[in-house]
């Protein structure tokens, strides 16, 4: 089963990274799949932004990448991010930064309780074709949780309702 980059023949699809809409004509990347449902080798196609696979699956995009002839614009930026994800292997973990609700949550890296309005890092686990909800780190332990400081492009994709204050502000915690 190959991968396959394509532009989006209708707007209905909705990418798997960060749920929205894929919009007719643009560029999307599909990682097909075998389906557990069928009795025979049929597949299904899980489709995404480039950007967001990048950010979300980068094994299947470099191979793809790599083996397409489809112009991609901006390719040389999303092999880098994807790259960095097969590199840091918590990086593909990342997805939104927001102030923590309640003093309940643990951070996975410290596992020290994070404290209500402290900035948080939700992570997600790629099982099963979809992305589970797994936790949290406190935006002073995303380095060492990360073992990079080169998560910000992937805070700022996935948490689009931030301003420029807040990810300056969650950029100083990360350390960046």
């Amino acid at each position: 089963m190959q991968h396959v980059i394509e532009p989006a023949s209708s707007g209905r699809a909705k990418c798997r990274g960060c749920g929205e809409r894929i919009a007719a004509g643009a560029l999307r990347f599909g990682e097909r799949l075998p389906n557990p449902f069928a009795d025979d080798d049929a597949a299904m196609t899980h489709w995404f932004h480039p950007r967001c696979a990048a950010f979300r699956r980068p094994e299947p995009l470099i191979e793809t990448l790599e083996a397409t002839s489809v112009a991609v614009a901006d390719r040389d930026e999303l092999l880098r991010e994807a790259r960095l994800g097969v590199a840091h292997r918590r990086v593909p973990r990342v997805s939104t930064a927001e102030r923590a609700s309640s003093g309940r949550a643990t951070c996975r890296q410290c596992r020290e309780p994070i404290a209500k309005d402290a900035w948080r890092i939700s992570l997600v686990f790629y099982e099963d074709g979809r992305f589970q909800p797994a936790g949290f780190v406190h935006a002073t332990c995303a380095s060492s949780y990360f073992e990079t400081t080169d998560v910000m492009s992937r805070v700022k994709h996935f948490s689009p309702a931030l301003g420029d204050a807040e990810l300056a502000e969650i950029q100083a915690l990360v350390g960046a």
